[in-house]
């Protein structure tokens, strides 16, 4: 009962362990392109571009330059267009592990690309590359 009632006065003073978010701000993410260009990792998607040494960092970039919250795990699907950066992309975390990856040699417009990808399903999915990354290792 001391328990309770102290955690009971902490509440009170302190409010509830929860931060409060604005709903405007939050930008899920249906489509991600990522590419290497100039020595740079650069990603681009519907809350904007961002740039980087490697994926983390283009990743750091986007959420610091979006106009709100951004959400990679909301993604649909993943465009590459540098294999050599799939490593990374696959071992970041922050990609849902059932978005479709495809794979493009540059950048496609962001207008319209979400609808024309869902029309057409990859059949190869994050958690996929994640297994055969594993496995091969």
């Amino acid at each position: 009962m001391k328990y309770l009632f102290t955690a009971l006065v902490l509440t009170l003073l302190l409010g509830l362990p929860f931060r409060a978010v604005d709903t405007q701000r939050l930008l899920p993410l249906l489509t991600i392109q990522v590419a290497r260009e100039d020595g740079a990792v650069r990603l681009r998607s519907e809350a904007g571009e961002g740039v980087g040494a490697d994926w983390d960092a283009a990743v750091a970039d986007l959420r610091a330059q979006a106009s709100g919250e951004v959400f990679f795990d909301t993604a649909e699907h993943i465009v590459v267009c540098d294999r050599d950066l799939l490593p990374q992309l696959l071992h970041s975390g922050v990609l849902r592990p059932a978005a479709q990856v495809y794979f493009a040699d540059a950048f496609r417009d962001v207008e319209g690309l979400e609808a024309y990808l869902s029309a057409h399903p990859s059949g190869v999915t994050v958690a996929q590359l994640q297994s055969e990354v594993t496995r091969d290792a």
